[in-house]
């Protein structure tokens, strides 16, 4: 029998027992989580807005929760830890740790300016989060992270036609003391602080202080200047301060104030020619620990503030209004040796590690006079078989953006861009009987962008220009499930989503492109098998995207444009299981396959630049006259998606060794990652190879609530292309060596 949940708002959540609080599918990382019964405890997610049960919400959810966020980040790991432990995820970006660029089940943007439009979503304590800027926001004290898979266009709204990233964090108690303190120091002189407690509590009202502080040394050895470590440090800093009240059953309210601020030296390191002409992958001399840069410009300063207010009203019947709103900006100057080599007019240099011929670039972006305010109501109840929701939302963002080449002198761009939306939403579910139930949602958006370019600061030779586009769209899902049991759940599910048009100004080239629209379809299951030891969730789905939003970047030319594929199509499946063999061991494993194609017979892509070329393997479209020479285009017709490997495999085991007074773990992950294309273009060298990662962490936790541990990443160091540039030379950025350090933790 289906149960109705509670209509209260997500941040009513309180923190889950550390026993067994496990995500779908996600390789743990420390700690006690095997209960004396060795069951897998229920999930609580708010995918829908509301508090349900993992196995009630009628799409796929990957979720990791509570102290399994903490252990995931541990060693100072950003967000991009999360694409290792999800199947169907990919997270990665060419700006250090900054400006993350997510992909799920194949669909992303590559695109690395500011203001690009992602169609995954990322939602932080119920606000939207649109610039890629704000996403670099650091992640501690987090309650709850959900990874919600396929269009979310009813009640997400725009720019989620993928799915969307959901972060929670911990809330302020006044029934409990509750935070934690954690310190861990390691590899390149690695160091994490971080803490939150309940503070200042009474019976109606709690404060909750949440701090952290990271930092990393120079670990890189810019030759160009003479030996010792020069690159590859940064310092972040975040605290969050949160008051809660509540006066009474009827009303409720949540008070957040939030920062982060980051500095670093070269936080993204290029190096020139590191991908050998007619090969994939780095070159046999290559070394991470070696750059020869000849620009000493690369810099990153990023300063974020914000607030946060959730008020909640609940009337007779159980109806609940709710209100959010939401206010951040955020200031952000990174600058960065781009051909990443030393100059050289020598033709015997052309492909040479570490050089570059003929032309030399470095480039910086500012992000500055940004705001983005954010306003949702929602009304909810319950009637009978019936459950609604239905809503109104508002979005509001303006910022300045400075683009300047350090190169060419007097080429500075000024962009600046207002965005306006508005949606009207609402969902209900209705209770068929006691097997099933129907789900209907849907939303309507009006989208407006304005974009100038003009000539920067210092003037210079951008001739100005502007670009105004503008669309309103519908969106909805249906989604049955069917309880065959209390322990096995089918459901089907088709949901539309929409990206919204959007522009880019770059250096003065201005482009657009109109509104994408998507259509998907998944078949799953959700089950609790063995006698609760086994959680087995898995789908099947597919997709079609209608004027699916490109971003063809570098090339002769080296101008990112917009550009509009007619259609691009998209099929996979995704398993995942969590099974208790026994009260000591604890095996999670997933699997995900997806297939894109781009689909459009006259779409081009400009071919890599010069000095020296790469192998291209598309057909030949045409050659034209560009700013740096002739420039090649190639068709892309039949291509799959950029930076979406059709494979993706995790496997982690814990085992637990109790003592008198605690007890000893050890856990292990492995990361599979298939290869996948780079660029729109197919070519020998601009691929991401296949690769798998790994980690441990050995401990002691002790039943007071100390916990002591060795942990490593990437222990068989195994260092990849992680991205690279299509403009100049074979320039490539890559992962994380190998880390390794030790990590207190004292939760109370």
């Amino acid at each position: 029998m289906r149960c109705k949940e509670p209509t209260k708002s997500p941040w009513h959540l309180r923190r889950l027992p550390r026993a067994l609080a496990l995500g779908v599918g996600i390789a743990l990382s420390g700690g006690s989580v095997l209960a004396q019964d060795s069951l897998i405890d229920e999930i609580i997610v708010t995918a829908q807005k509301r508090e349900q049960t993992l196995e009630d919400v009628p799409l796929a959810v990957s979720a990791v929760t509570g102290d399994r966020v903490d252990d995931l980040l541990g060693g100072a790991k950003d967000i991009r830890a999360l694409a290792a432990r999800v199947p169907g995820l990919n997270i990665e970006t060419s700006n250090g740790r900054t400006q993350p660029r997510f992909y799920l089940r194949g669909l992303g943007n590559i695109d690395f300016d500011v203001n690009a439009n992602q169609p995954v979503a990322m939602v932080f304590d119920e606000v939207a989060l649109e610039n890629n800027v704000l996403r670099s926001v650091p992640l501690f004290d987090i309650e709850r992270v959900e990874v919600l898979k396929g269009p979310q266009g009813s009640l997400f709204g725009r720019n989620t036609n993928a799915g969307a990233i959901k972060i929670d964090s911990v809330k302020p108690t006044t029934s409990e003391r509750d935070g934690y303190v954690r310190l861990g120091y390691g590899s390149r002189d690695t160091i994490n602080v971080e803490g939150a407690a309940n503070v200042l509590g009474t019976d109606t009202f709690s404060t909750r202080v949440s701090l952290m502080y990271q930092e990393r040394g120079d670990w890189i050895d810019n030759v160009f200047n003479g030996p010792g470590d020069d690159f590859g440090a940064f310092e972040e800093r975040g605290w969050r301060v949160q008051f809660a009240w509540d006066p009474s059953d009827s009303f409720s309210g949540l008070l957040k104030l939030h920062g982060f601020t980051q500095d670093g030296s070269h936080p993204n390191v290029f190096y020139a020619n590191a991908i050998g002409l007619g090969s994939a992958g780095l070159r046999p001399e290559f070394d991470e620990e070696i750059a020869r840069h000849d620009n000493e410009v690369a810099d990153l300063e990023l300063d974020h503030v914000g607030a946060a207010l959730n008020l909640q009203w609940t009337f007779a019947n159980d109806m609940t209004l709710t209100s959010v709103t939401g206010y951040d900006t955020v200031e952000n100057f990174q600058s960065a040796d781009v051909d990443g080599g030393e100059i050289s007019f020598d033709d015997n240099d052309v492909g040479v590690l570490g050089r570059q011929v003929g032309f030399n670039v470095a480039t910086g972006d500012g992000l500055r006079d940004h705001s983005q305010l954010t306003q949702e109501f929602r009304l909810a109840g319950d009637a009978d078989r019936l459950f609604y929701q239905v809503g109104l939302y508002y979005f509001d963002e303006d910022f300045d953006l400075i683009n300047q080449d350090f190169i060419l002198p007097g080429l500075t761009a000024l962009v600046t861009q207002q965005t306006q939306s508005m949606a009207v939403f609402g969902q209900v579910e209705y209770t068929i009987n006691d097997a099933m139930a129907l789900t209907v949602g849907g939303r309507w958006t009006d989208d407006e962008k304005d974009l100038q370019v003009g000539p920067g600061v210092a003037g210079g030779t951008v001739t100005p220009d502007a670009i105004s586009v503008s669309d309103d769209f519908f969106n909805w899902d249906v989604a049955l499930t069917y309880d065959m049991n209390d322990d096995f759940t089918w459901y089907g599910r088709v949901a539309t989503g929409s990206r919204g048009p959007v522009t880019l100004g770059r250096f003065g080239f201005v482009s657009s492109a109109t509104t994408e629209d998507s259509l998907s379809g998944e078949i799953g299951f959700k089950s609790r098998l063995a006698d609760g030891r086994v959680r087995w969730n898995s789908a099947v789905y597919a997709f079609r995207n209608d004027d699916h939003q490109l971003t063809a970047t570098g090339g002769a030319a080296n101008v990112n444009q917009l550009l509009n594929a007619e259609q691009v199509n998209g099929i996979g499946f995704e398993t995942e299981i969590d099974w208790a063999v026994s009260d000591n061991l604890l095996i999670s494993a997933n699997l995900s396959y997806n297939d894109t194609e781009i689909d459009d017979p006259n779409l081009r892509d400009d071919l890599c630049g010069s000095a020296p070329t790469c192998t291209g393997l598309d057909p030949i479209a045409g050659t034209r006259d560009g700013p740096f020479g002739l420039v090649t285009e190639v068709f892309i017709d039949g291509n799959p998606l950029p930076r979406t490997p059709e494979w993706i495999a995790n496997l982690s085991l814990q085992y637990n060794y109790p003592l008198q007074n605690g007890e000893l773990y050890f856990w292990t992950d492995w990361n599979y990652r298939d290869e996948s294309n780079l660029f729109l273009h197919r070519s020998v060298e601009f691929v991401q190879e296949a690769r798998v990662l790994g980690g441990v962490r050995l401990g002691y936790a002790t039943d007071s609530g100390m916990d002591f541990a060795v942990i490593g990443r990437n222990i068989t160091d195994e260092v990849t292309v992680d991205g690279a540039l299509n403009f100049l030379n074979l320039t490539a950025f890559v992962n994380d060596p190998a880390f390794w350090g030790v990590e207190f933790n004292y939760r109370f």
